[in-house]
C-alpha cells in the first residue's frame, strides 16, 4: 500500500539550539547521578532480576547505530535531530538504574507477597488502534468485580510508591491537581480525539513503549518505524526479551494491583483485565496465563488508519521535535495497520483452548446492551448484565476536530485499503450495521 504523500509539504526538524544545550546538561547530570545508582542497580538484579522497566542494552547500540546511519525520505533528518535523538538515547539508557531500582524495591519490601498473589484468568483487551477500546475499558473498570491499574500506576509501576503517595503528596495535592496538570501537558487536539484520564485505565502500551526506545522510531523514516513502531509483531532479534519483558511487566503488575486493591466486596479475588495493543506479545500471554480471556474490536480498516494517522500526529512522541511528518506517519500506519488486521484475524480465529471473544465496532456503536450482554457471557461467564453498564452510549462529540485529514488528502486510497483487507473488512461487517468511512 503506497501513499502519494510527497505533496504534504514538511520540513526538517530542528530543535532550538538552547534547547540542546539544556539536553547536553541534563544528560552530563544524568550521567554523574548514575555513578551512585548503577552499582546498587547491578547487585539488586543480582539478587532478584533484571526489571522490566529498562532500556535493554542490546536495543540502544542498535538504535545508536540507526541514528546516525538511516538516511530517511524528505523532509530527512537533521544533524541537529540526529544529535537530540542521541541524547535523549542517552537519557533513557542512564535513567534505566533509577527505574530499575524503584523497581526491585518493590521486591525487597513486598516479593513475599506478590508470590503468594495470583492472577487467576485475567481480561486482556487486546485490540488495534483506535477501535473503540478505551470507552470499552471504561465500561469493564467500573465493575467492582474487576481490577485493572490506572495510566499513572502502569506509567510508574511501583507499589511501595502507589502506597506512599497518598500519604505523602497526596494530602497537599488533590487527584483533579494532578489530572489538570497533566492534561495541560498534553496537546489540546489529543485531548479531543483521546479521553484521558490519568487515575483511570488506558492503553498499556503507553507504559511499555515508555521503557523502551522504539517511539523514537517514527523519526527515523517510514521504513525503520514500521518495522520498530509495530504493535503486531516484534522486531525479530528483540523478541525474545521483549516477551519475556513484556510478561514480566504485565504479571508483577497485576500482583501488585491485586494486592493494592484487596478483594471485591463479595470477599472474592478480583479478576485483572489490562488493555492494549500488544498483540505482539498475544502468544506469550496466552503460554504463560493458559486461563486467560482475550477480546478484541474490529473496525473497518480505512476508518482506523485514518484516525491513527492523525491521533499520531497530534500525540508526538518527542515534544522537542514536534510530530513526525505526515507523509512517514502515513507510509508507517500503512504498513503495520496491515500487518495487525492480518495477524489479528489470524489469532482471533484460531480454534484451540484459549477464550477469544471478538466484538465488531458497529454493533458496539449501535446495540450497546447487547454487545456488553455478549462480551459479560462470553469473557466473564455472566449471564446477567450489570447494573453499572449504560445500555446506550453517552454522547460525545468526536467530529470537529482540530487536525483531521482524510485519507484523500493524505493520498491514500480507501477503497484500496479495503480491497487488499477484504477478508478483514468482511470479518469486522456486522449483520446489523456496516461502518462507512465518515
Amino acid at each position: 500500500m503506497n501513499a502519494s504523500t510527497s505533496h504534504l509539504g514538511d520540513t526538517q526538524a530542528k530543535p532550538p539550539i538552547h534547547s540542546l544545550l539544556i539536553k547536553m546538561v541534563q544528560t552530563m547530570v544524568l550521567a554523574v547521578l548514575g555513578l551512585l545508582f548503577w552499582p546498587l542497580y547491578a547487585v539488586g538484579r543480582q539478587i532478584w532480576h533484571r526489571p522490566p522497566n529498562g532500556v535493554h542494552w542490546v536495543q540502544v547500540k542498535r538504535y545508536l547505530r540507526l541514528m546516525w546511519s538511516v538516511q530517511p525520505p524528505p523532509p530527512g533528518l537533521s544533524r541537529r535531530a540526529r544529535v537530540w535523538l542521541t541524547l535523549s538515547i542517552l537519557q533513557k539508557l542512564l535513567l534505566t538504574p533509577l527505574a530499575g531500582l524503584a523497581w526491585l524495591l518493590d521486591e525487597l519490601l513486598y516479593g513475599n507477597a506478590l508470590n503468594e498473589t495470583a492472577v487467576v484468568a485475567p481480561l486482556f483487551v487486546i485490540s488495534g488502534g483506535r477501535s473503540g477500546s478505551t470507552q470499552m475499558t471504561r465500561y469493564l473498570e467500573a465493575d467492582p468485580a474487576l481490577t485493572a491499574p490506572n495510566l499513572l500506576q502502569c506509567m510508574f509501576p511501583y507499589l511501595w510508591l502507589w502506597r506512599l503517595a497518598p500519604r505523602t503528596i497526596g494530602r497537599m495535592v488533590t487527584a483533579e491537581t494532578v489530572r489538570a496538570r497533566i492534561k495541560a501537558m498534553v496537546p489540546p487536539e489529543l485531548l479531543e480525539r483521546h479521553d484521558l484520564e490519568p487515575f483511570k485505565a488506558d492503553t498499556f502500551d503507553g507504559a511499555l513503549y515508555a521503557a523502551h526506545l522504539n517511539p523514537m522510531a517514527l523519526y527515523l523514516g517510514p521504513d525503520v518505524s514500521a518495522r520498530e513502531f509495530n504493535f503486531a509483531a516484534f522486531v525479530p532479534e528483540e523478541r525474545p526479551w521483549m516477551e519475556d519483558a513484556v510478561v514480566q511487566l504485565v504479571d508483577r503488575l497485576g500482583r501488585k494491583q491485586r494486592l493494592f486493591v484487596g478483594d471485591a466486596t463479595t470477599g472474592k479475588p478480583r479478576r485483572l483485565f489490562i488493555k492494549g495493543h500488544f498483540l505482539c506479545a498475544a502468544d506469550a500471554l496466552e503460554r504463560h496465563y493458559p486461563d486467560a480471556v482475550f477480546l478484541t474490536l474490529v473496525r473497518d480498516p480505512a476508518s482506523r488508519l485514518q484516525s491513527g494517522i492523525n491521533y499520531l500526529r497530534v500525540n508526538p512522541s518527542d515534544p522537542g521535535l514536534g510530530p513526525p511528518p505526515w507523509a512517514w506517519l502515513s507510509a508507517t500506519l500503512q504498513q503495520t495497520e496491515s500487518d495487525y488486521c492480518r495477524i489479528e484475524q489470524a489469532w482471533y480465529s484460531r480454534t484451540d483452548d484459549a477464550q477469544r471473544c471478538v466484538v465488531r465496532f458497529a454493533d458496539f456503536v449501535a446495540d450497546l446492551e447487547g454487545t456488553m450482554q455478549h462480551v459479560y457471557h462470553q469473557c466473564l461467564n455472566q449471564a446477567q448484565l450489570p447494573p453499572h453498564i449504560p445500555r446506550t452510549h453517552p454522547p460525545r462529540d468526536r467530529k470537529n476536530y482540530t487536525v483531521n485529514r482524510s485519507l484523500a488528502e493524505l493520498g491514500i486510497d480507501a477503497e484500496q485499503v479495503r480491497a487488499q483487507l477484504a477478508d478483514y473488512v468482511a470479518w469486522c461487517q456486522s449483520d446489523k450495521q456496516e461502518e462507512m468511512l465518515p
